[in-house]
């Protein structure tokens, strides 16, 4: 009875600031006050129609695609290693690869503006360097702090594969390529997708790296809107964070559907 108390009072604390940031966004008045006067999409049209907000709005989604993308690529990379792979330090690596998770956010950030401002040599190689307030810079830091998310869905979905059909298909004559291909990616790949969908949630959101890195041309929808915030109290900005807001939770609806057929389909096949 308390911990069912508890968690209504934790669920109310978390839903409370968007219950009052969705009024906000309709309302006529040209400030920010609660309670809101009257009801007006002017806000909405206000951001749908500005170019500033849409070169911001695009910046985010080629960002948050980019991202996601080469997180989810390099995440499947790392999860058949560490679920199939033998190797010495493996621990080690999974360590290093769940980092994003543990370190403060800021010092992850901090590094990535000296490496991709200067550049880090490794001998002859240098990485980095002249990245800042690019897209490319973006998308590489995105996937570097979003990739454990791919790495834990696909590690997942990987150790509930059959590796019997592997097996079976393998003794058919088919290539290691083709097993994966016409076998395993079929089995994984809802927590592929889960990846991909997380990914880009997390840079889709994401406001202390992306402040960092970001410029006057290249700019993401969050950091673009802290930066309204601060200086401006029109409506505007609850209006683009009800849009971000629905978005999101379109996204993740979505992918709790998309789940639960999965899961539904492999109950009705046993």
């Amino acid at each position: 009875m308390l911990l069912g108390a508890f968690g209504i009072v934790v669920c109310i604390f978390l839903i409370a600031p968007m219950l009052i940031m969705v009024p906000l966004s309709f309302t006529q008045g040209n400030q920010m006050i609660w309670p809101p006067v009257g009801f007006s999409t002017q806000w909405y049209e206000a951001v749908l129609t500005s170019s500033a907000w849409r070169g911001r709005l695009m910046n985010s989604l080629e960002i948050g695609i980019g991202s996601a993308a080469l997180a989810t690529i390099l995440g499947l990379l790392a999860a058949l290693a560490l679920v199939r792979g033998r190797f010495p330090g493996k621990r080690v690596i999974s360590a290093l690869l769940m980092a994003p998770l543990i370190v403060p956010t800021v010092v992850i950030a901090i590094g990535m503006f000296f490496v991709w401002t200067f550049g880090w040599q490794i001998g002859p190689v240098t990485l980095g360097g002249d990245l800042v307030g690019s897209v490319l810079g973006l998308i590489l830091a995105h996937a570097v702090l979003n990739l454990p998310y791919s790495v834990i869905m696909i590690t997942s979905a990987l150790v509930t594969v059959d590796r019997n059909l592997e097996r079976a298909a393998a003794i058919m004559g088919a290539a290691p390529m083709a097993v994966f291909w016409r076998v395993t990616l079929p089995q994984i790949h809802v927590g592929i997708l889960f990846g991909f969908v997380f990914a880009f949630l997390g840079s889709w959101d994401e406001y202390i790296i992306s402040s960092f890195l970001v410029s006057a041309k290249v700019t993401t929808v969050p950091v673009y809107l802290f930066a309204e915030v601060k200086y401006s109290v029109q409506p505007t900005s609850a209006a683009v964070s009800t849009i971000l807001l629905a978005i999101t939770s379109i996204i993740l609806g979505l992918m709790l559907v998309r789940g639960r057929r999965q899961l539904l389909g492999e109950g009705t096949q046993r």
